[in-house]
């Protein structure tokens, strides 16, 4: 009768196990633990790319700077040299290291500085998209929380439902032994010629009252059985 359940009865074990039971296999809670899945992935996803973006924007001026190709001035009515890259490296090493350390400061010293203090407003911009991805990630975990909660309570709600009606089953099907036993004592007397035809009838049809009232019992527990079956193995409504 019990199938799938682990258990079924008013025990703290039984109930804890049912709960989270119950819990591990809604499919309300899987979708919403999907969603959290999903959105972990977006805000680490984007904390990292917001990094390297960060990172990349504090060489930028420099790598541009370095990278271009200028005219520099020689001896008057000579043509200009140019001056790249490679002649920017030889500089560092070889010639003016002063001169080169303090450019390469000059233009990564703003980056620095602005973020250290939070950033240009792309970055801001993308630490406030962040933001906002990890606030909605906290609403549907206080969510899944509160879901939670709730089938759990619906649990125990459940389970004293059906140890209920178990007990009101129990009692009725005692009544109904009770008077089957009752009517063949009254069936015996009436067949030796001791009892009354109207007494053996009301006594016949009390014990098939009784008897459909135990059976309405005993449907009203396996109703019962199954709404427990749908909650606890997530086949049904929460």
């Amino acid at each position: 009768m019990l199938g799938d359940l682990p258990c079924l009865d008013m025990s703290d074990a039984c109930i804890q196990q049912l709960q989270q039971k119950a819990i591990e296999t809604s499919p309300e809670l899987k979708a919403i633990d999907e969603r959290v899945k999903v959105i972990e992935q977006k805000v680490d996803e984007a904390k990292r790319n917001n990094i390297k973006t960060v990172q990349l924007g504090v060489f930028e001026p420099l790598v541009q700077s370095w990278l271009k190709v200028e005219d520099v001035p020689t001896v008057p009515g000579q043509p200009a040299r140019k001056k790249g890259i490679l002649n920017r490296i030889g500089d560092l090493f070889f010639g003016n290291t002063l001169s080169s350390v303090n450019e390469i400061l000059s233009l990564v010293g703003v980056p620095l500085f602005r973020n250290a203090t939070g950033g240009d407003a792309a970055a801001q911009s993308r630490a406030i998209a962040i933001g906002d991805l990890q606030v909605k990630l906290a609403e549907i975990q206080n969510k899944r929380g509160e879901i939670a909660a709730k089938l759990r309570e619906n649990v125990i709600l459940q389970v004293l439902d059906f140890d209920q009606t178990r007990r009101e089953f129990q009692i009725s099907q005692e009544i109904a032994r009770r008077q089957a036993l009752q009517h063949k004592l009254i069936e015996l007397d009436y067949r030796l010629g001791n009892g009354e035809t109207t007494q053996f009838l009301g006594n016949l049809s009390a014990l098939d009252k009784q008897k459909a009232q135990t059976f309405r019992e005993w449907a009203r527990l396996r109703s019962q059985m199954m709404r427990i079956k749908l909650i606890v193995l997530g086949a049904g409504e929460n």
